[in-house]
Parts: C-alpha cells; structure tokens; sequence
C-alpha cells in the first residue's frame, strides 16, 4: 500500500478506533445506499456478497419498526403499495458499536432507510460476524420479507430475514376490492382492514329487506306457516334468498341457508317437487364451491326422486356436489407418499357425512364398532383459490374420512404446503373410533392422539370439552380471587357455585339420560344467572339456556311452560336486541296451544 494516496495507516493501538471508524462510514454508506465498503480498503480488493454464510439469520423477525414509520411509508410508496401489502428487499446488516443503547447492536438497513435491529439476544454474535465481514471488504446483505399496512395514515410493519419458508409472491392493500371477498383471484390484492369493514357494512346492507335483516323473518315465516298460508310464507322467502344471494356474492361465500330450507320444506309439504328441486338447485348454484351440507345434498338427491327427474339438470358442479353424498369419494391421481409427524393432535370434523367410508375403512381393517383403530391417513389440500385456503382431506386407504377441524387446519396446511411436501401426498398415524352407525358417530384424530385421547370411547365433542371445563374453572377461580369489581361479577354468573356457562354440557348429559325435571331445574337456574348478569351489563341475556328450557317444558308436556319461558326471555331484551330463533319458536309455541 506504499506510495498508495487512498492509503490510511494506524497503529495497533488504533486499532479499535480504526474499527469504530470503518464501521460508521459502512453505515454511512448503506444509509445512502452506496454498496462499496468504504475508503479504508483498496477498492480493487473490494468485494460484496449476497450473503456472508458465517452470519446466521435465518427467520430472524427484526425488532423496533414502529420507530422507522416513515421509512416504510417511502419504501412502499416507491413500490406502488401507498397502503401497504408484502414486498421483498435485499436487506443491508450495519453494526452499529457507537449505539447509545447497545453497544452490540446491529441494523437494519433497506435501500437507504433503517427499518429495525436484530433482536438484542442475538446481537453480540452477529455484530461480530458483520463487522468481520466488513473487515475483509463485504457488506453482509440478506433477503428481506416486509409486512406494512397503513391504516388511519399509521403505518405497521414486520421484517422477517431470510425466511426459510417458501417464499410468499408480493402483494399489496387496497381499500376498495373489484372482486367479491377479501383476497383478489390472482392473489395480488387483498382489502385493508378499514376496506373489509366497509365490505362487511354492504353485506350487512345486502341482507336487509325492507328495513329488516333476513333473520329477522324467520318469526313471520313460522306465522304465515302456523296460519296455514304457504304463499305468504314462499313470498316472504323468496325476498331472503334474494338477499342471500346478494350478501354472499360480496364476501365470496355460501348463502345463508335457512331460507332455503323452509322453501324447500314448504314445496314439500305441497308437493311441488319440481320447485322444491328448482330452489334447491339455486341455492347449489349460488355457492362458491357449489356445495352445501350433506343434508341438502341428499335432500335434493329425494326431491329429484320425488319429481321423477335424472340427474344431469344442474350444473356439473352440483352434480358433482350431490354425487359426493351419494358414493364414498376415493382418491384420485395417486402422488408419491412422504411420511410425515404431525407435532400435535388434530382433530377431523366432517365424519358424519363420510360414515360410510369409514365403517368401510374399518371392516377392511378387521376393526369394529366401539374400538379404536389405528392406521395411515393421507392430507391433501383441496382446490382453493390461488393464495386462499382450501380444506385439508384426509383419506384413508384412499378413501375420504374428513376434513382437519378449523381450529388445526391452519396449522396442519402451513406443514402440507412446504417445499419438501410438493407434489407428494402426506402420510400421517391416525386413531379411528367408530362409536355408532346408527347415531353416524365417530372420532378421527391425526398425529399425537395420545395427547387428546383420555378414554378409548370419548368423542371429539367430549374431549374438548373436558378441555373448555378446565380452562373455565381456571378462569372462574382467577377472577374470584382477583377481588374487587371483577370478584363481583362472577359472583353474580355463579348456579350452584359455578358459573352458568359451566353448566352446558351437565344440562345436555340429564336430556340423554331422560332426567327432565332435573334439567329443567338446572336451566332455569342458568337462565337466572344470564338474566341477572345482562341486566347489569344492560344487554340481551344468551337465549342458549332459555332454548333449553322451552325444550324441556315441550317434553314435560307443558306447552304453557314453554311460551311463558320464552315470552320471559322477549320481556329480558332491551329493544331491538332480542333472538330470531327465540321469536321464531314462540309463534310455533304459541301455534300448539
């Protein structure tokens, strides 16, 4: 370096200054976002690198965002994102030793703005990576993942660096959507938060007939019905369905069903097939994925035999719905298998409407009605929009058994969709009850059933809810002992020292066991508690236990017991805030007497 003009010489000494030094003009430089590693090192010997592999950042989500606002406001401007979205950047690493705060730390530097630092506790050690790097003339640069929305003119962002999950295609927010639901076809767009609200408020709109929400009809349904006037009835349902369909259409989902049904049942009633056909078939029509419950299914699967009609009259798509209730489905296009352990349990839900390819799974098993049965169950996503979520199959011996209850399926798809399960199809261990075909009851649970499963013979239904009375009790017992207001208002939930949503499950089990009385009694017990806690908070008590009990009353033979409960329940609401259903089963009450 003799004789060279750009040339600095420092003792060793200097040597801490010099680091100090070298690093802040890398800063400089990343914060005007020139790439070279700075005047201290001959520029011939200069070199940048992607990523130093010493510098170990896989999915490190960076810290401090909210103190770089503006700086995210600019990065996704220039990016054609004023609201916000998912945009990837390569981002620049910059020790930072003169920080007043931390010594250690290290930033985050994109295109010129700092936009974060790497968590405290992993500091120390990649400062010492990035500034060895920089020592021998590369800049420490990483694939950057960042999140922003702006919403009410305040931004929120997350970094996440070098993720290790597939990569997500960018998108961006916009507040008003040219397509129905929340996300675009392609996946490019998706609607702000302020945005879905205001889709939400004309779904709302949508659903109103005549100044009234659709579910506000289901009482005058049930009285033009008691009165004996089905065209009263039809009108009226006709009016929802309209709506219905309006409503669904914003959001991308299935309409609300219940008008259909009752038109469906009064065609029925008539026997007017084809128009029970007709209404059903819109309402297939009408449904994104073309399906609805198996109990429509097979109710339009009866009405073509009632009308004397070939399938083949509705669309393929709702031939292919109603055929699915028909068959076991089978699975198609065989893939190659990956074996994979699932970390958790995770239960199916759909087995009632797949029962009979599950006794048929377990007859080819040797199994039987009432013992467990444990085997291999494949996952496969099903068709969904592009960036959507579609349902998790599970098939086994290639037959379709269910679908991953909700409360897992987000986390079972985020294992299904990794790169290293492309194109494969998932095999995972399984546990099988088949409680009842007559009751169409049974229990699949995938990966670490043990976990869940404290008898051989307990339902889903059943192990989650020994799990909610846990977390209840908890809950009860904390804000007992929290004192004070709180203390004060659970005491005012408690029926025979519980609290009265405790007492769900104790009312359903003295039903099944035909102890009426007693769960009359228990009910109203209950329906004390909501009355008197609503009445505090100036709200509509839960009509769950009212509903309860005008079944009871109805089953103890005491149709005046039944319409003064429900009657008591009208009287408990403050206006405009009572239940449709309630109202509803007061005309077919008040029609009995």
């Amino acid at each position: 370096m003799v004789g060279d003009p750009a040339a600095v010489v420092f003792t060793r000494k200097q040597q801490g200054a010099f680091e100090r030094l070298y690093d802040w003009l890398n800063s400089v430089a990343a914060r005007n976002g020139d790439a070279r590693p700075g005047p201290v090192v001959a520029s011939s010997d200069a070199t940048i690198v992607t990523r130093a592999k010493s510098v170990d950042v896989d999915d490190v989500e960076v810290v401090g965002e909210s103190y770089y606002r503006q700086a995210f406001a600019d990065l996704f401007i220039r990016a054609g994102k004023p609201l916000g979205g998912v945009t990837w950047y390569q981002a620049v690493l910059v020790a930072e030793p003169d920080n007043p705060h931390d010594e250690n730390a290290v930033a985050v530097s994109v295109d010129g703005h700092k936009v974060g630092h790497i968590p405290a506790d992993l500091a120390p050690t990649i400062q010492r990576d990035v500034r060895a790097a920089n020592r021998r003339g590369e800049q420490v640069c990483v694939a950057a993942r960042i999140w922003a929305a702006c919403d009410d003119a305040t931004w929120s962002a997350r970094v996440t660096l070098d993720p290790t999950e597939e990569p997500e295609p960018e998108w961006r927010y916009v507040d008003e959507p040219h397509w129905p639901g929340r996300i675009s076809p392609d996946g490019a767009e998706r609607l702000t938060d302020s945005g879905s609200l205001r889709q939400y408020e004309r779904y709302r709109a949508a659903l109103i007939v005549h100044g009234r929400a659709v579910d506000d009809y289901r009482p005058d349904v049930a009285q033009a019905r008691a009165d004996g006037d089905p065209a009263r009835a039809l009108a009226i349902l006709g009016e929802c369905i309209d709506a219905a369909e309006r409503a669904a259409a914003i959001v991308f989902a299935k309409p609300d069903q219940w008008p259909t049904e009752q038109a469906a049942t009064i065609y029925r009633g008539l026997k007017d097939y084809d128009a029970e056909v007709a209404v059903l078939e819109r309402y297939f029509a009408a449904s994104p994925d073309h399906a609805g419950t198996k109990g429509l299914r097979t109710r339009l699967t009866r009405a073509r035999e009632l009308a004397g009609k070939e399938s083949g009259t509705a669309p393929a798509s709702v031939e292919e719905s109603v055929a699915a209730s028909e068959t076991v489905v089978t699975l198609a296009g065989p893939r190659p298998v990956i074996d994979v352990a699932l970390p958790f349990a995770a239960e199916l839900s759909y087995e009632i409407e797949h029962i009979d390819a599950i006794k048929s799974v377990v007859d080819e098993a040797g199994g039987s009605v009432g013992a467990a049965l444990y085997a291999s169950a494949f996952l496969r996503e099903r068709h969904h929009r592009p960036h959507g979520f579609g349902y998790v199959d599970v098939y086994i011996n290639r037959k379709l058994v269910g679908s991953v209850a909700a409360i897992e399926a987000d986390a079972v798809r985020e294992i299904v969709r990794r790169d290293e399960y492309t194109g494969h199809d998932c095999c995972v261990r399984c546990r099988v009850f088949l409680a009842s075909i007559e009751r169409k009851s049974a229990r699949i649970t995938l990966g670490r059933y043990e976990d869940v499963v404290e008898r051989e013979d307990e339902t889903e239904s059943a192990a989650r809810t020994r799990q909610q009375a846990v977390e209840l009790e908890a809950m009860r017992m904390e804000r007992l002992a929290a004192g004070g207001q709180e203390a004060a208002d659970q005491r005012r939930r408690l029926v025979r020292d519980k609290d009265y949503i405790e007492w769900v499950e104790t009312i359903k089990d003295l039903k099944r066991e035909k102890r009426y009385a007693d769960a009359l009694q228990l009910a109203l017990e209950c329906v004390d508690a909501a009355e008197r806690d609503a009445v505090f908070h100036q709200c509509a008590p839960p009509p769950a236990y009212t509903e309860h009990a005008a079944m009871l009353y109805r089953k103890l033979g005491n149709a005046n017991g039944e319409v003064r409960i429900l009657e008591r329940y009208e009287r408990a609401c403050p206006d405009d805030q009572g239940s449709s259903s309630i109202a509803e089963r007061l005309v077919k009450a008040r029609a009995r007497l």
